[in-house]
């Protein structure tokens, strides 16, 4: 699978991870934290309604995911992205 274009602003943290960019025009917000992750585009505020998002379990740990290093994290936000791309 090819690698989607985004803009990444930024990315950092340890419980939570987090990470904010753009996605063909939208803003979207990564969070890794306790046992799950979770990619929301459109309104980025995870409280509020999104125009789309995801997430999945992690790690065997109830912490794990916020412990997971950046370079894992930015797979994820890739997975999601393509998810995201196949849904529209």
């Amino acid at each position: 699978m090819s690698k989607p274009e985004y803009t990444l602003d930024w990315i950092s943290g340890f419980c939570p991870v987090q990470a904010e960019g753009t996605y063909q025009g939208k803003r979207f917000y990564f969070r890794a934290r306790g046992n799950r992750w979770a990619l929301y585009i459109g309104n980025t505020n995870p409280l509020g309604e999104t125009e789309w998002s995801y997430s999945e379990s992690y790690g065997d740990e109830p912490f794990a995911a916020g412990w997971m290093e950046n370079e894992e994290a930015l797979g994820f936000i890739e997975q999601a992205l393509r998810l995201y791309a196949q849904a529209i």
